[in-house]
């Protein structure tokens, strides 16, 4: 029965004038809106005995009682204790519904916030209506009700047809370690340079999700989020900290048609999401921009792709959310928790890679000496001690492979990498840190690329090494070699 056939026979229901027949053409209803999204129905279950129960629904872990009304009056606390008493009956894991068409009184509301220890969604009949006319997902709502519930400990009623609340939860975001400085040892962790749409993003490390005990290759779960504007997507970014998924490793870039730019951590990335006006006010602006985000979770690494309009309204779109993992998880209550978290209810299968994570690109002919760091990446290193001392990690180059019709490339471009010839710049990360000392005596030689694709982007890892014109300052500038007793 598809979402039109649900929404004919509620209609009809509705036309119904016999209470008692309404009411058990509503129970048959509510069983068939059940039964579409995979849960095992019982109609006049005995799980409550000697009361009976109108509908019992059962998927996987979860298992509803529901209680059904449709009369003149709104439910009142009466028909909550009839099903709390019904409830009582059952065992403890088994969570109450209460359907009333009419609505509720408002002491039903109030009473359901203070017992959340045992608990009861609400669903109206404008709610039903939305799910019967395939405007709402039952599984969704569901769960939307619940968090609500149990995390906030109100209840969720009629969210479409409220103003939601402009409150957000807001996690301390981690800030990354790591900065860009430039030779005039000004420092920030965001840089910007000429460069075109193209979701891919510069990784510092690039975990290689392929097997090593025996040969084959990871898989990918790809996510399509419930997000529609710059603040849905701040909240799944808070979604991900709350699960230890956002780092300050991460990495991150936003791309218009001539501006990108680039940074670190997980913090920055915020911020620099609310500040569209400043780009937006760049000369040649684009009226969107792109934004691709890096970072690591259990098991491997995601990236976080969208399209966001540079207006007021902020508007999301083409919103995926894609992970690379190591294999299938024996435990996939995390990723269950953040899909759900995140309206992501249907749809979701691990999918096999068919060819390596990553692939290397490190031939001699795309070798280029002598390259010029615009900018260093520095960070801390804990190496032989507790105290961190920093050290240059990565450089800032302009781009051997950028391609405009004024430009000639000095390098060709290994094949599938074809993005990033529309950067200006390249940040690469350095093959060997080294001391942060006296810049002027290192030279710099570019030596390839490591990358992978995800469903949504490319994640690309430039490489690069360096020297010093000092044999015995070379030496001493590498950090030192730990031993098995270290």
């Amino acid at each position: 029965m598809t979402g039109t056939d649900l929404d004919v026979r509620l209609d009809a229901i509705s036309r119904l004038q016999s209470p008692a027949t309404r009411g058990r053409e509503l129970e048959d209803f509510v069983a068939e809106v059940f039964r579409q999204s995979h849960f095992k129905v019982t109609l006049n279950s005995g799980v409550a005995r000697p009361r009976q129960t109108d509908v019992l629904a059962t998927r996987d872990t979860e298992t509803f009682l529901i209680e059904c009304k449709w009369r003149s009056g709104r439910a009142d606390i009466n028909d909550l204790d009839s099903l709390r008493s019904r409830l009582g009956r059952t065992n403890s894991d088994v969570v109450g519904i209460l359907l009333s068409f009419p609505g509720f009184a408002g002491s039903v509301l109030s009473d359901v916030e203070h017992h959340r220890h045992q608990p009861i969604f609400l669903i109206s009949g404008d709610e039903l209506r939305l799910i019967s006319s395939g405007l709402e997902s039952l599984t969704k709502l569901l769960w939307r009700k619940k968090d609500a519930l149990l995390t906030d400990g109100t209840v969720l009623l009629d969210e479409p047809f409220k103003k939601r609340s402009a409150v957000r939860r807001r996690f301390e975001l981690p800030k990354a370690e790591g900065q860009f400085m430039w030779p005039d040892s000004v420092r920030s962790q965001v840089i910007e340079c000429v460069g075109q749409f193209g979701q891919f993003v510069f990784a510092h490390k690039l975990p290689d999700i392929d097997w090593v005990p025996a040969s084959g290759n990871g898989v990918t779960l790809d996510v399509s989020p419930t997000i529609l504007s710059q603040s849905d997507l701040l909240d799944l970014v808070d979604k991900l900290a709350a699960m230890g998924w956002a780092t300050p490793d991460a990495r991150w870039s936003m791309q218009q048609a001539n501006r990108n730019w680039h940074g670190l951590g997980c913090a920055a990335f915020a911020n620099q999401l609310t500040l569209w006006q400043q780009r937006a006010d760049t000369p040649d602006a684009h009226h969107s921009e792109e934004i691709c985000y890096l970072d690591r979770c259990d098991g491997g690494f995601y990236t976080l792709t969208a399209n966001l309009a540079s207006h007021r309204i902020r508007q999301a779109t083409a919103v995926t959310l894609s992970f690379q993992l190591e294999g299938l998880p024996l435990d996939t209550a995390p990723l269950l928790q953040l899909c759900r978290s995140i309206g992501a209810h249907e749809s979701l299968y691990f999918r096999p890679r068919t060819e390596r994570s990553v692939a290397r690109s490190r031939a001699p002919h795309i070798t280029v000496k002598d390259v010029q760091a615009l900018a260093y990446l520095i960070g801390p290193e804990r190496l032989l001690s507790d105290a961190p001392t920093e050290w240059v990690t990565g450089i800032v180059i302009t781009n051997p492979f950028y391609a405009t019709p004024a430009s000639k490339r000095t390098a060709e471009l290994p094949v599938g990498l074809e993005l990033i010839q529309d950067s200006q710049h390249l940040i690469c990360d350095l093959a060997e840190h080294h001391k942060l000392d006296d810049l002027s005596r290192y030279t710099y030689e570019f030596q390839g690329f490591e990358s992978a694709r995800t469903s949504g982007a490319l994640v690309c890892r430039p490489i690069a090494n360096w020297n010093h014109q000092d044999d015995a300052a070379r030496d001493a500038a590498r950090p030192p070699r730990r031993t098995s007793a270290q």
